[in-house]
């Protein structure tokens, strides 16, 4: 049987540490916790949406991540099952490729997502993560992180459109090349909850960095595929 992924024995480990009392109230800020784990600040931030899922945290921006008390367990519990119900009850009504925001937020950037977009530790991004369906059925979920500062103006009514038509047709920016890496990986929870992915289910992930016409790179983004719905072809000019 494989290891747990590094992010999963991470949360288990912090939510021992919230059940024997260690942290009360509020866990320590990501690069607190990120310095504790020997890890990068991503592998927290997956850890704490784990534990975010299984109803025992709740990130309140400007406030860091709280611990819920038992009887706001119970309720988030709740609030999840009703939250997949209501997702699958939506979705039969739809047809052919369909999409569903699932968060928007703006924040900081990780070091690594920094390095990536050429951007400042402390200049804002929107983190988006939308869930992509093929006639009804959930086939992909993408996590795309941009600078406010090159792609500014981006709204729930912007996403819920077309991010690239608004690039080009309002911006008036012209979109370039993409550096892509493709890699098999493992289902995490969001897989499992937003994808139907089962735990030995395989997920194919492309990772991207996207450029404007002038070298500037404008998205990074990872794309959670599931293995058994659509494929991708790659054209080599």
């Amino acid at each position: 049987m494989s290891a747990k992924p590094l992010y999963v024995k991470i949360a288990n480990h912090i939510e021992q540490d919230i059940l024997t009392h260690k942290y009360q109230k509020k866990l320590p800020h990501i690069d607190q916790l990120a310095d504790i784990y020997q890890t990068s600040k991503v592998t927290i931030i997956k850890s704490l949406r784990f534990l975010q899922y299984k109803g025992i945290v709740q990130p309140i921006r400007g406030h860091g991540t709280l611990i819920l008390t038992e009887k706001e367990m119970e309720i988030a519990k709740k609030d999840n099952a009703n939250e997949h119900v209501g997702f699958t009850e939506r979705i039969k009504n739809t047809e052919f490729l369909t999409s569903n925001i699932i968060s928007f937020a703006t924040r900081e950037p990780t070091e690594k997502e920094a390095s990536y977009l050429k951007i400042g530790l402390s200049d804002p991004v929107y983190d988006i993560i939308r869930q992509r369906l093929l006639n009804n059925f959930p086939v992909r979920l993408e996590y795309t992180i941009m600078p406010v500062k090159v792609i500014p103006g981006i709204t729930m009514a912007v996403l819920e459109q077309s991010i690239y038509s608004y690039i080009e047709g309002k911006l008036h920016l012209k979109i370039g090349k993409a550096n892509r890496t493709f890699r098999a990986d493992k289902p995490d929870a969001y897989d499992q909850l937003y994808l139907k992915c089962d735990q030995t289910d395989p997920v194919f992930e492309v990772e991207q960095i996207c450029f404007l016409d002038n070298g500037l790179p404008f998205e990074y983004s990872q794309t959670r595929n599931r293995y058994d719905h659509g494929e991708l072809t790659l054209n080599q000019v």
